[in-house]
């Protein structure tokens, strides 16, 4: 359901079916796609650059083709998975990419959504909207709202990768940032492309397309809602002890408040007072040690000094708070801690580090995501001498009310499921390694941090990595079940995960099947299974076995 902003005007929705003449495509001449997903899984599709997506997909289709969308980055593990039966009866797979530009070409703003090619976009500033071609980036939509709306003015989309990530992939896979926001949050309208031409979607229609990966059709455009945030960004950096779960429990529930965002009218100006906060990170130590070892100053000068702060402070975690504010960092600073106490909800802040806009906080950005960059990356590489590296990660959002002891419940669940791998990383056997990052989003309206764990084994331990990779794979189904439980229990919601239905999919293999899901999750499932089943199979081929039935 769309939140309460203004709708699109009648005469603004377009005809819903876009068809022209244009010129045939010869993809059987095209190159093999050189790409790999986040597991280093190979892409084997034929790859096609386009402006006009759904001209493309309209075309590949009538010739038998089935079709995988690509953006700026490949999609999650697992998303291009499809057995060879799945494609048996197609002419081959084509894997088709929106184009984008360095510089994205301004049109005017009565241009239809349907007719908007992928490196596009228009602005609709009196109706507070943006509507954005599939090959753009967020930082490219968030600059063009800066020259042309002005400087504070930003669609909220907030995810790590705003200036790799595809505007079409980010709607397909539901993606979130520190904000906790899915795309739809802000969405207006879509416009989707599945072999009978271009298609606006809108309302309850958007969950036909968010998070379901590219299985019901290709997104060409979105239309979106955008707002004025508060004029100076900072971020804020405080030293905790991961181990004392009730510490870090009452700061996230003391923060609720700052971190609960009141969405206006399309182009109004967020509320919540002179102060924003729109993500609150976890960094482990050890990322940090990682990341200090391979980055570049300034970073690693400013790494070394947050690093420095944990031994100081005789922490291994640093909470990583960003923000919107009418008041510098320091005054921000203050305005966060509680009088009495001279603390932020217990966390003294002797050995805390503020960083205010500009570079700063570019650097900022850099150490923030130099650890989940730096895990993802050595999950991909295969050392010499070593077997391919194999790799899970945790993903399950959960939302829950400003109670310490629900947030301290859900903290011990990854504290235990931490123990479990450190505990294997100490018994496997020599020639096997074993390796943990944590990191990721402690919002209380999105608690997610990722536990990533990477194994790596000689070449010839096969057996020997099998056996590890079961034991965490049984430690993080008892994880979800865990995490679920307590969510529930404390009168808070699952509401799935970063990587869209392929998250939901998992959580209800790990908790026994989707009876065992909450009503809402159920019903989402059942919606995607329906979805699916009216998508053409040029699209809904690597579905998961589940969503096929």
């Amino acid at each position: 359901m769309l939140l309460s902003a203004p709708p699109l005007p009648e005469s603004r929705l377009y005809p819903a079916i876009m068809t022209m003449e244009s010129a045939a495509i010869d993809f059987a001449s095209l190159s093999r796609a050189q790409l790999v997903d986040d597991g280093g899984k190979k892409l084997e599709a034929l790859l096609l650059v386009t402006g006009d997506v759904a001209d493309a997909v309209t075309q590949a289709v009538g010739q038998g083709y089935a079709v995988m969308p690509t953006g700026g980055l490949t999609s999650a593990i697992g998303s291009y998975d499809y057995q060879a039966d799945g494609i048996s009866g197609f002419t081959g797979v084509i894997a088709i990419r929106p184009k984008g530009a360095l510089t994205p070409e301004l049109v005017d703003a009565h241009t239809a959504p349907v007719d908007l090619k992928t490196h596009q976009l228009c602005i609709r500033r009196e109706q507070g909207t943006i509507i954005v071609g599939a090959g753009l980036t967020f930082t490219q939509v968030n600059a063009a709202l800066a020259e042309h709306v002005g400087g504070n003015a930003r669609v909220l989309v907030d995810l790590t990768s705003v200036g790799s990530a595809y505007v079409g992939g980010v709607v397909a896979t539901g993606a979130m940032g520190p904000l906790r926001m899915r795309p739809s949050s802000t969405l207006e309208a879509v416009v989707v492309a599945d072999g009978c031409g271009a298609r606006l979607l809108a309302g309850d229609d958007l969950d036909l397309v968010e998070g379901m990966q590219g299985w019901t059709g290709m997104v060409v455009a979105a239309v979106f809602r955008f707002y004025e945030v508060p004029p100076a960004e900072f971020g804020l950096v405080l030293p905790v002890q991961g181990t004392d779960i009730d510490a870090v429990a009452g700061l996230l529930a003391y923060l609720e408040p700052w971190t609960r965002v009141n969405l206006p009218g399309a182009g109004g100006r967020l509320g919540n007072g002179d102060t924003v906060l729109n993500g609150v990170e976890l960094v482990s130590r050890d990322s940090l040690e990682s990341f200090i070892e391979h980055a570049q100053d300034p970073a690693r000068s400013k790494a070394q000094g947050l690093l420095q702060s944990c031994e100081y402070a005789n922490a291994d975690m640093l909470a990583c708070i960003t923000g919107w504010s009418e008041q510098s960092v320091d005054d921000v600073l203050f305005s966060l801690m509680d009088p009495e106490t001279e603390t932020i909800g217990g966390v003294m802040i002797e050995f805390g580090v503020g960083f205010s806009s500009g570079a700063e906080m570019e650097t900022f950005r850099a150490i923030r995501e130099g650890a989940p960059d730096m895990a993802r990356t050595k999950a991909r590489v295969i050392p010499d001498g070593r077997m391919k590296p194999w790799s899970t990660s945790t993903d399950v959002n959960v939302s829950v009310p400003a109670d310490a002891g629900t947030i301290a419940a859900i903290l011990t669940a990854y504290a235990d499921y931490r123990a479990l791998v450190r505990d294997l990383a100490g018994q496997v056997a020599q020639g096997v390694d074993v390796e943990l990052s944590a990191y990721g989003h402690l919002s209380p309206h999105g608690i997610d941090p990722h536990h990533r764990v990477t194994v790596f084994a000689d070449l010839g331990r096969d057996d020997d990595l099998e056996g590890v990779r079961k034991a965490v794979l049984d430690g993080k189904r008892t994880l979800i079940r865990d995490l679920v439980r307590a969510t529930i229990a404390g009168g808070g919601k699952v509401t799935g995960g970063e990587k869209g239905m392929p998250s939901l999919v998992e959580i209800a293999r790990a908790i026994g099947g989707e009876e065992h899901l909450p009503d809402d999750l159920r019903a989402r499932l059942d919606r995607a299974r329906q979805a699916i089943a009216a998508a053409p199979a040029n699209f809904s081929f690597r579905a998961p076995a589940e969503l096929r039935a």
